[in-house]
């Protein structure tokens, strides 16, 4: 068992990885393993970091953890910085957490999301039947699939519920704790479904007209990389979002609008989807596959420990 508050008061986080270090040496040793790398998303481990005689440390930063909630900003700064100072290589999911971090890495590399291609695809599929939730739902179907946490503006889900009283309103995905869904709940169109196993979600992406990605716009979600994007991708469907510095390269896709009535504007825009723009996203996902960023991080890491056994070795 391990301390709370590890990432707000300075000392947790030094008691936790100690035991948790000791768990993991036991589990190298079982395993036979020699030289281990050690592989991490948390800025936590900054006290983690050669306790395990790993040979190799990389750090995978996926969010500004600084920015959650409950968390002490400076003292994760300060504990991510350690972390990237030890790091061998680090990759970042944003232009943003990039640009943030580059001064304290020896080497740092952008590897955006993306998504399980195949999978999501099925979306796309006539053999796939759209879930039978949706079945006699009014059209339009504008769709959500993810968890519902802070991140979430429920507010401009409220009044696209207001604004399309005519059609549907589904979110699916698990709502998080504290999280308030009152307004969204009194509104006789808004069907939260929650939690959906993943194999089942192509038959939700395949009966929304418009899957959406109402993200708040914060300093958190300023640095990231929204998954759910690549997913909608992959799924074909037309997609309306705010605007998020990471995606916004993709506007030829995509319908952008800020605030409750340029977010009802883009949806209203991608109902008027074209099939050539379909196409398109079918093809962009292509490129933008998990398999596609697993096969250029690897390159780079191999590279990496070849660089870095070559100079132990003179």
């Amino acid at each position: 068992m391990v301390w709370p508050f590890g990432s707000r008061f300075a000392g947790f986080n030094g008691v936790n990885q100690r035991k948790i270090a000791r768990c993991l040496q036991e589990a190298i040793q079982q395993l036979g393993f020699d030289n281990p790398v050690l592989w991490t998303y948390l800025h936590t481990s900054c006290d983690l970091v050669g306790k395990l005689g790993e040979s190799f440390v990389i750090y995978d930063c996926v969010d500004d953890h600084s920015a959650y909630e409950g968390f002490n900003p400076q003292l994760v700064k300060a504990m991510e910085r350690r972390l990237m100072e030890q790091c061998d290589i680090v990759f970042c999911t944003a232009r943003g957490l990039y640009e943030s971090k580059k001064r304290f890495c020896r080497e740092i590399y952008l590897s955006p999301n993306a998504a399980d291609v195949g999978h999501f695809h099925k979306a796309d599929l006539p053999e796939t039947s759209v879930a039978p939730e949706l079945d006699n739902l009014p059209r339009p179907i504008l769709g959500f699939v993810g968890a519902i946490k802070e991140w979430i503006d429920l507010g401009l889900m409220v009044a696209l519920a207001d604004d399309f009283s005519e059609g549907s309103v589904v979110m699916v995905g698990p709502v998080g704790v504290n999280i308030d869904v009152s307004e969204l709940m009194k509104r006789p169109n808004v069907h939260l479904l929650g939690h959906r196993n993943r194999e089942l979600l192509p038959t939700y992406l395949k009966g929304f007209d418009v899957c959406l990605n109402p993200f708040r716009q914060n300093t958190l979600t300023s640095t990231v990389s929204p998954l759910k994007f690549y997913e909608y991708l992959a799924s074909g469907k037309p997609i309306a979002s705010v605007p998020m510095p990471e995606i916004m390269s993709f506007s030829a896709l995509v319908e952008f609008g800020e605030g409750s009535d340029g977010f009802t504007a883009a949806v209203r825009r991608a109902l008027e989807d074209t099939p050539e723009k379909k196409m398109t996203r079918l093809q962009t996902a292509k490129e933008n596959s998990w398999e596609s960023r697993a096969q250029f991080m690897m390159d780079k890491i191999e590279a990496a420990i070849m660089r870095k056994s070559s100079k132990e070795e003179l």
